[in-house]
């Protein structure tokens, strides 16, 4: 059995992941624009021979040093962990559960719109198992939120969640 709950109530769009996305990005573009504006700052000084005599070397200026700091911050935890870059992708309803299922493939072409959850009852569907091999007649059934695949012999397949 596979609970497609979170799926079907939309959170794998949702308004919270676009806020955050918003947030990140906006943090992140303003840490880089700062290190750009801070460096150009001081080449263009530099380049006209304008420097205060009071100035402090660019890697001890504390904004600059703070920008890029959260630059190379956020490059790293992106880096280590690219789960947290959250990109709005709107996965059909035979994507979904091939994911869940552990499948490489799902089509189910009986099924109007994948979009939705599809209405209770069986559909015929073809899936490509982990290994690459094509199974001909697989049955899904919807109840609710909930979906179970059947093999060709109508027997319950195990489901491998990734």
């Amino acid at each position: 059995m596979i609970d497609m709950n979170e799926w079907a109530n939309g959170s794998h769009n949702s308004f919270g992941d676009a806020i955050y996305m918003a947030a990140l990005t906006t943090v992140l573009v303003l840490a880089v624009l700062g290190v750009v504006w801070r460096a150009g700052r001081r080449l263009a000084l530099r380049a006209t021979h304008r420097i205060p005599q009071d100035a402090q070397p660019l890697l001890e200026d504390t904004k600059f040093v703070m920008c890029l700091a959260l630059v190379g911050g956020f490059g790293l935890l992106l880096t280590l962990n690219p789960g947290l870059l959250v990109l709005p992708k709107d996965t059909t309803f035979t994507e979904q559960v091939a994911r869940q299922a552990g499948l490489e493939a799902l089509s189910c072409p009986t099924i109007p719109d994948s979009k939705y959850m599809p209405g209770q009852g069986r559909y015929e569907c073809e899936y490509v198992d982990a290994k690459g091999k094509a199974h001909d007649l697989s049955l899904l059934v919807a109840s609710g939120d909930r979906v179970w695949l059947y093999d060709d012999n109508g027997k319950p397949m195990k489901v491998n969640e990734k």
